[in-house]
């Protein structure tokens, strides 16, 4: 094989590898529009809702998990919403009532190439009163 097809291979490789880890999920900020005190999003007295906002690149749908604090917790995880449109951003208002809260929120971001993800993670906890 001469040399010019073997070099013209490799480039072509790192073409494509440079193109999927272009077009992976990323998730570039997770938060709330919930106050933040020392790592922790709070629910402040009287609150029952948030928006939970997730800025995400190359992404299809973004997932949001409520997940006990502790370990060894993801088993016990609750789907709490989803966003499939992230023309407007991706987002999630969530209606959570009169719960108490001190748990962690993740969030998936799930490629629009089906096979990446991207995860981050958040605390939440109810204000004392």
């Amino acid at each position: 094989m001469k040399l010019s097809y073997v070099l013209l291979a490799i480039s072509f490789f790192i073409g494509q590898t440079q193109n999927h880890e272009d077009n992976q999920a990323q998730l570039l900020r997770v938060y709330t529009d919930l106050p933040e005190e020392s790592g922790w999003w709070v629910v402040p007295k009287g609150v029952t809702k948030m928006t939970i906002h997730a800025e995400a690149q190359n992404t299809e749908t973004v997932l949001f998990w409520l997940i006990p604090t502790g370990t060894e917790t993801w088993s016990e995880r609750k789907l709490i919403g989803y966003d499939k449109d992230g023309h407007d951003g991706w987002s999630l208002t969530w209606e959570f009532g009169h719960e108490r809260l001190h748990d962690h929120i993740h969030v998936q971001a799930l490629g629009s190439d089906s096979y990446t993800q991207s995860n981050s993670t958040i605390n939440v906890t109810t204000k004392e009163p």
